[in-house]
């Protein structure tokens, strides 16, 4: 009788067991490949339509599903404001944690960050990071129209009193934060208008003449506004990366321009350089994996490879396990931190 009543005990661990391996293998299932299948999943970009973020955004939606199991359904949602913030802001807050929800990450969250900005509802090192998928310098140009078509000739304008007029979406964009750290590394006087929604804003003023130019995202100047270029409608004054653009060989670095004691603050402004997407905290690591795997496999495709070309854009993969990593690193450095204060402050 005792045996019996052990021989049934045993048998019910053993069934309760395989209940628990079935139900948790199940709920790895839904947690990571099957999950996707029949899924929508938003890429929520942080700008108005027809600007290089959301070119971006777009060229992920047309070539990331394919590389996901189960081929979700992607849509961009554009969600512009304060450069970017309200975008960052509601991923970390308030989209869905299941993988479901990626987002743009613009660069000057890094210089809110570093501001300490209060309207900042997140850590910056705490999203999920997908992957970068470029790598940015920017390039300063004016319309050709100017009296502003060199670092001399602005130089020159100053003492008169004169000084170009930049467009920028906000304070701590690159847009702005790229000119005001030209002023502080080469001596020059310049005026910047933030405010702006998006680029399409920006560019558009700058067609109406309100503008004299701007600081503009290489890839994004040349998959919006080449046209530009081949028309001579704008001078560029330079580029900010350490080497120069094959595309315009003759537009020097802001390195080859600044002198040499202010050089070490430009390793500052490279580290904000990328083109990021992220989600938000929390997404069950099985799914981050998946998603990180497809984010890599997408940049080995031929297909991805040629609309990048198409778009201007300069591809290089950065993992996001690898960019959480610098994010961490990066809003940890009192020196850059500091230098983001001082020229924004």
């Amino acid at each position: 009788m005792a045996s019996q009543k052990f021989r049934n005990a045993v048998y019910s661990t053993i069934a309760l067991a395989l209940t628990v391996i079935f139900s948790l293998r199940h709920a790895g299932a839904q947690s990571g490949e099957s999950f996707f299948k029949g899924q929508t999943i938003t890429i929520i970009a942080g700008s108005s339509a027809g600007g290089g973020t959301d070119s971006l955004a777009r060229l992920l939606s047309r070539h990331f599903s394919k590389f996901i199991p189960g081929s979700p359904r992607i849509v961009v949602s554009n969600m512009a404001g304060a450069a970017g913030l309200i975008a960052a802001n509601h991923l970390y807050n308030r989209a869905p944690k299941d993988g479901t929800a990626i987002g743009t990450m613009a660069t000057g969250l890094t210089f809110r960050t570093a501001l300490r900005d209060p309207a900042l509802k997140f850590q910056l090192e705490k999203f999920t990071y997908l992957g970068q998928i470029a790598s940015e310098g920017n390039f300063v140009y004016v319309r050709s129209e100017t009296p502003f078509t060199s670092i001399e000739a602005i130089k020159k304008a100053n003492k008169e009193g004169k000084k170009p007029k930049f467009g920028a979406q906000a304070k701590e964009h690159n847009s702005n934060v790229v000119p005001m750290a030209m002023e502080a590394l080469l001596g020059i006087d310049v005026e910047v208008v933030y405010g702006y929604p998006g680029t399409a804003e920006i560019l558009l003023d700058i067609e109406r003449g309100a503008l004299d130019g701007r600081a503009h995202a290489r890839g994004s100047l040349f998959s919006t506004r080449s046209n530009w270029l081949e028309k001579n409608f704008i001078k560029v004054l330079v580029v900010t990366s350490p080497q120069r653009d094959s595309r315009l060989p003759n537009v020097p670095t802001l390195e080859e321009l600044a002198p040499k004691d202010r050089k070490p603050l430009l390793e500052a402004m490279y580290s904000v350089q990328g083109r990021t997407f992220a989600m938000p905290p929390d997404v069950p690591p099985e799914r981050v994996k998946i998603l990180r795997d497809a984010f890599a496999a997408m940049f080995k495709d031929k297909d991805f490879q040629q609309d990048v070309d198409k778009l201007g854009w300069n591809d290089e993969l950065i993992r996001g396990d690898e960019l959480n990593k610098k994010v961490d690193e990066l809003v940890h450095n009192e020196s850059a931190m500091g230098f983001f204060r001082k020229i924004l402050q």
